[in-house]
């Protein structure tokens, strides 16, 4: 099953199996209501390389994406995060 990830603005940024769409959601709002979005009008992917902001939000998205690839996890099911 496959989700869109929308933006504030609605607009849809990429399809993502439907396992770490939560945590990209999250990841994404998170980053979007940081400083370095909102003050100093830089993109959120120059922002998620340059700064520190969002990290419980990003451990949370890459632990994911690692699950996927975990045998042992895929066997067992996801972890909630």
């Amino acid at each position: 099953r496959e989700t869109h990830i929308r933006t504030a603005n609605n607009q849809q940024q990429e399809e993502m199996p439907h396992s770490c769409s939560e945590a990209a959601l999250s990841l994404l709002t998170c980053m979007e209501e940081s400083e370095c979005v909102k003050k100093d009008k830089k993109s959120i992917i120059k922002c998620m390389k340059d700064s520190d902001d969002c990290k419980a939000q990003r451990n949370a998205y890459t632990m994911c994406n690692h699950s996927q690839l975990n045998m042992r996890t895929r066997i067992r099911g996801q972890r909630v995060y």
